[in-house]
C-alpha cells in the first residue's frame, strides 16, 4: 500500500527545530498487520522506518511533540485504502500543550495528580504509549525496525511524554523494553535537539480485496 503524498512539510513552529522539515511518505509501501478490529478495519504499521530524520527541540518541541507526530502520520494515508492514522504510542494524550510545563517545585510523579487533576495536560507525562508498544511487540515480536536496505536497526519516535521534575523528555523505541525518554528541555531551560526517523500506523478500510500475494514479506498482499 503506497501513500499518495510524495512530499509533506512540518513547520518549525511545531518542532522547535531551526527550519521546516520535509518527508517523502510514498517511500514506505510495505506494512505489517497489527490487529483486526471488531468492525473489520485493520491496524497496520510500516515494516520500515523513514529515511528522513525528524528533529524536535526544546520547550516548543516538547509541547507539540505528540500532535506533530500525528500530523506526520496522517501524511502516509491513501484514501483508496485507509480510513485513519495515528503515530505509535498515541492513545488520547494531549496533542498540543498550550500551557506552561510543571515547574521543579511541583509535586507528584510523572503519572500522578495535583489537587485531584491529572498532570498529563500540564506536560507531566503519561504511560498511554504502552497500549501501542504492547500491540507491536505482541504482533511483531519486537520493537526493532530498519531503514529499507539497511542491516542495522535504528530507534524511532514513539508518541508520548515524560517529566521527572528536572527534565522533559520525548519517547523513542527501545528493543529491550518498549520506549525510553530522551531529553528535549530541562529545569535550567537548556534546550536539547533530538532527531529520529518515523514509523506510522494506518487503519485500513474493511472489506478490501487483494489481487495477489500470500501475506509474507517476500510476497505481500497487494490490493485491487
Amino acid at each position: 500500500m503506497t501513500p499518495v503524498a510524495k512530499s509533506y512539510t512540518i513547520s518549525k513552529e511545531l518542532t522547535g527545530y531551526e527550519s521546516d522539515q520535509t518527508i517523502n511518505p510514498s517511500e514506505l509501501s510495505l506494512w505489517r498487520v497489527l490487529r483486526v478490529n471488531s468492525d473489520g478495519t485493520i491496524d497496520m504499521i510500516s515494516e520500515y522506518i523513514s529515511n528522513e530524520m525528524i528533529s524536535f527541540q526544546g520547550e516548543v518541541g516538547y509541547k507539540n511533540y505528540v500532535g506533530a507526530l500525528n500530523m506526520l502520520a496522517s501524511a502516509y494515508t491513501n484514501s483508496d485504502y485507509t480510513i485513519g492514522s495515528r503515530y505509535p504510542g498515541y492513545n488520547g494524550q494531549t496533542e498540543f500543550l498550550s500551557i506552561d510545563h510543571l515547574s521543579k517545585e511541583s509535586s507528584g510523579a510523572a503519572t500522578g495528580v495535583i489537587g485531584g487533576t491529572s498532570i498529563e495536560p500540564y506536560g507531566g507525562g503519561d504511560w498511554l504509549h504502552r497500549v501501542d508498544t504492547s500491540l507491536i511487540k505482541k504482533a511483531l515480536n519486537s520493537m526493532e525496525a530498519f531503514k529499507k536496505e539497511e542491516s542495522v536497526s535504528s530507534t524511532y519516535w514513539i508518541a508520548g511524554r515524560y517529566w521527572n521534575q528536572y527534565v522533559w523528555t520525548a519517547l523513542e523505541s527501545n528493543v529491550s523494553s518498549d520506549a525510553v525518554g530522551i531529553t528535549l528541555y530541562d529545569v535550567n531551560k537548556a534546550s536539547s535537539l533530538q532527531s529520529r526517523p518515523l514509523r506510522p500506523i494506518l487503519t485500513l478500510k474493511s472489506g478490501l480485496n487483494t489481487t495477489q500475494g500470500n501475506g509474507t514479506q517476500d510476497s505481500p498482499y497487494i490490493f485491487e
